[in-house]
């Protein structure tokens, strides 16, 4: 048997993985591809699972949002409480609330 040098060896070798990898990732994307084709037919096949479906996904949007919402206002609430003890920023809201007030209706 001849025996090849050690560069065209090496090179060889990374050309079978580089195969064997390719060959992998296709035998994967054919899965993967299958089982979303069998997904989608047994979805539009069946109604009561798209509704089901669709009614849990809206679900969750609005949660998350309602969530996310929520931390982001808190989040600049307690911005807004640290920055009101800033001299400029504090003296802002000082004048904004005695401007409001001045405009309110007395009672």
């Amino acid at each position: 048997m001849k025996r090849l040098p050690d560069k065209e060896r090496n090179q060889q070798e990374q050309e079978e993985k580089i195969k064997k990898l390719e060959r992998l990732i296709d035998k994967m994307e054919e899965m993967t591809t299958s089982a979303r084709l069998k997904d989608i037919a047994y979805h539009f096949n069946d109604k009561k699972e798209v509704i089901k479906v669709n009614i849990i996904a809206g679900v969750a949007r609005g949660v998350g949002l309602t969530l996310g919402t929520a931390a982001v206002l808190a989040l600049l609430a307690y911005i807004a409480t640290q920055a009101a003890s800033w001299p400029l920023v504090g003296q802002f809201i000082a004048d904004l609330i005695n401007e409001v007030q001045r405009h309110m209706p007395s009672t």
